[in-house]
This record gives structure tokens, sequence and C-alpha cells, in this order.
């Protein structure tokens, strides 16, 4: 499987992985190999390699990769993205021919089975950069700052929110504690934290931005700049 990608995204070829539940781990593949170019400048762009053999050595079981209409995950690898991408960018990510990675042979997208190389269907994808994801515990009002106006936020958001109209643009920012809920408890909690030496918000904390490391049902939204 050969890929081109926009080169605003950079593939860190070392973070290539294998999870126990790709097909690759479940099939026992006997080869794998990955690679990525982040060159530009060499004449085909940016592109990456996975090639696979299943059932290339002794014993022969007859392993096949099994016939699916579902994606199967063969690896995973991590991209960085270049500084200069603005929020709502989509950067594509697309199966490609005739590019060579870092060999001098030109890559097809094909699968051997029966003894012939037959041209695989392909679909293509990308990466579309949201900002969403970012930002700083504790910062209901979204100023980029934790004070007092943020524990009064989350009041006006949650026991107030007939009185005043205040939408929180990220309601995981307004989640002071982290339990996953929105309430005067976040208030309290930040509170304590500002004046009473209690306990700092959790990760990503209110100092940096950062991704929210528990999954609940509250969004984050935050406006792309």
């Amino acid at each position: 499987m050969v890929f081109c990608y926009d080169c605003r995204l950079s593939c860190v070829e070392e973070s290539f992985r294998i999870p126990p539940e790709a097909i690759t781990s479940v099939v026992s593949a006997d080869f794998v190999e990955f690679q990525c170019d982040n060159d530009p400048a060499d004449g085909d762009g940016c592109e990456m390699l996975l090639a696979m053999l299943v059932e290339t050595m002794p014993p022969f079981r007859g392993d096949t990769l099994p016939p699916t209409t579902q994606p199967l995950m063969v690896g995973s690898v991590q991209f960085e993205v270049d500084s200069r991408v603005r929020c709502g960018d989509e950067l594509p990510i697309e199966f490609c021919d005739g590019v060579n990675v870092r060999g001098r042979v030109p890559l097809q997208n094909i699968y051997s089975a029966a003894n012939q190389s037959l041209s695989a269907q392909t679909v293509d994808s990308q990466v579309f950069i949201n900002a969403a994801t970012l930002f700083q515990r504790g910062d209901c009002n979204s100023d980029n700052r934790v004070n007092i106006s943020d524990p009064i936020s989350v009041v006006m958001a949650t026991i107030l929110v007939e009185e005043f109209d205040f939408v929180p643009a990220c309601e995981d920012a307004c989640d002071g504690n982290d339990d996953g809920v929105l309430d005067i408890g976040d208030a309290v909690y930040l509170l304590q934290w500002l004046f009473r030496g209690g306990l700092i918000p959790p990760a990503p904390g209110p100092f940096i931005f950062g991704r929210d490391p528990t999954e609940d049902a509250l969004d984050c939204a935050m406006p792309c700049e």
C-alpha cells in the first residue's frame, strides 16, 4: 500500500505500531515493512509505504487476509502537523501509484492472490485540523486564562442559566473537576483551587492548552482563529 499525503503533515516513522487487535497481528503476518518520506522536494512529494506478506514461510497453514466490506486496521502511525496549518484546513492522505518512497522502484497499490498480482480498490482519506479539542481546564469563559471570572461563568451556565444568556464555547473547560458533568461542583472546585489551596484542575490543567483525557458527553467547540 502506497500513500501520498499533504507535506504539511510529517510522518513519524518510529511511531509505527501494530496493535494486537490489528489484522496484521491476528493473521500473524510473516513480513511487515513501513517507510515514510517527508521530503517534498524529491520529485514525488511526501509518501509512505506499508508492505505486508502473509503465508510466505513454513509451516504453511493457508493464512490469508479475510474478505470483508469493513475497514480493517493493519497498523497505526502518528503525524506531526506544521505549525502554519490553520484551524479548519483539510490535509489529504491518498493512495497513489508510481512513487518510490525511499527506494528506486516505482511502487503500486496491488495485492497478490492465487499467483496473480491484482489491482486494489482504494478509498482516500484526510486529516481535518480541528482546534476544538484543545482547551485549558477551568477557562469557562474562553479568555485564555483561569481566574475568578471562570467559576462565575460556571454559575451562569448552570444554576443561573435562565437569568443569563451564556453558553460556554467549551463545556470541557468548564468541567473544573473533570467528572463529566457541568454543575455547581465545578465552580466550587475552581474557587477552592484559586483561593483555598485546593487541588489543581485535572489535565490538561489551567496553564496549557491540551486534550481532554476523559471521554464524556461534554463538548468543546472552540472557534477557529
